[in-house]
């Protein structure tokens, strides 16, 4: 018997680390190339920085200023209705010169429109940053800041939303995963520094986009990710409420701090996440547990307590890296940042002024820049 002919197939592969291609098409993306100049030749793209849903970013160079900036490049669909640069242009403008959350806020140093074959696009220039929070503690062996580069970097986190809500500004997004390209060019990552070789930790809160509003004007849904949504995005009534952005930074300051998030969801699945809150969800007001809560099959509850004892920064007082009031200091800052009812949490400025922010994180993040 003759051997098998094998056969040449076309298999697709999906493209990994670049934005949808389809999203190239009327009212999308803007079709970008390296070398490509605008705003009547005064910026030069150099390379790509990153992609999101509603945008992409550039690197270039501004040949006006004789410096490297950011171009958000949005799709033609969200450019009119945007209010992404509204929000900056009224955080550098407004509010108290010396609050100490306001230089934590990415600058807006320049915007024009111009069209496209798909339509009419938003350029957003702001200063370049580098990696994200997130994407450091992904390429670090421990997926963990050292201690006092994580206090430092949660100070920085909440005095940023401290500001912005003194302006009646929400951020809607979690502060570690804020960035933002046409054809398939892998992002460059020669900015990336894993977490356990951070020495400057300095911040910038950006992505001011499709998440963020002002008071008032809240959206009907949030789009931030499903381990990090609070409770009344999943029960209450539209609109969301500024207490949402408080819940979020709760989560945000453990991942921070530890090595793995509060809530983790298989598959983005809700129910994961839901499962998390139970201890409130479904009790009687006689402090019984719900007659259905058996029916629920999730994994064991995890307390507050025994959450934090699995920071992976030590799960016995003995060898644990923080300090027993220290720990205590933290879990109660989360315990009011992690209210289930929104009225009940505490202000991102009492966050600022928590025990935990001015006995531990701030101090780090003074030694740090001193």
């Amino acid at each position: 018997m003759p051997p098998p002919q094998w056969n040449n197939e076309a298999v697709y592969w999906p493209e990994d680390g670049v934005e949808n291609l389809e999203g190239y098409a009327t009212g999308g993306y803007h079709p970008t190339y390296i070398n490509d100049e605008f705003s009547n030749g005064r910026y030069r793209v150099v390379h790509k920085l990153g992609y999101g849903s509603y945008s992409t970013v550039w690197l270039a160079h501004d040949r006006k200023e004789s410096r490297y900036v950011a171009l958000k490049i949005m799709i033609a669909d969200v450019s009119e209705r945007s209010v992404e640069s509204k929000i900056l242009q009224h955080l550098q403008r407004g509010g108290d010169l010396t609050h100490p959350g306001r230089k934590y806020i990415s600058s807006l140093h320049d915007q024009f429109s111009f069209k496209g074959p798909n339509g009419h696009h938003m350029c957003l220039v702001s200063e370049v940053a580098g990696c994200s929070v997130a994407e450091s503690k992904e390429n670090s062996p421990r997926f963990m800041f050292s201690l006092d580069i994580a206090r430092a970097i949660a100070a920085q986190v909440t005095m940023g939303p401290a500001y912005m809500h003194s302006l009646g500004v929400g951020h809607g997004a979690p502060p570690i995963q804020s960035c933002a390209p046409a054809h398939a060019i892998i992002p460059m990552n020669l900015i990336i520094v894993p977490s356990d070789q951070v020495v400057n930790c300095r911040v910038k809160i950006t992505d001011f986009g499709s998440s963020s509003f002002f008071f008032g004007k809240e959206p009907l849904e949030l789009h931030t990710p499903t381990a990090l949504l609070p409770p009344e995005a999943f029960f209450q009534e539209p609109p969301i409420t500024p207490a949402a952005d408080i819940w979020t930074l709760g989560c945000t300051l453990y991942d921070i701090l530890g090595e793995r998030p509060l809530s983790e969801t298989w598959a983005d699945d809700p129910d994961d996440v839901i499962g998390e809150m139970r201890p409130k969800l479904f009790l009687e007001e006689n402090g019984s547990w719900n007659p259905n809560f058996n029916r629920i099959q999730t994994p064991e509850f995890r307390p507050l307590d025994r959450r934090l004892w699995q920071m992976g920064r030590g799960e016995t007082p003995q060898i644990c890296e923080f300090q027993e009031m220290e720990m205590a200091s933290f879990k109660r800052l989360l315990e009011g940042m992690l209210a289930y009812e929104p009225l009940e949490r505490v202000s991102a400025r009492e966050a600022m002024e928590s025990d935990f922010m001015l006995k531990w994180a701030r101090p780090a993040l003074l030694r740090l820049e001193g």
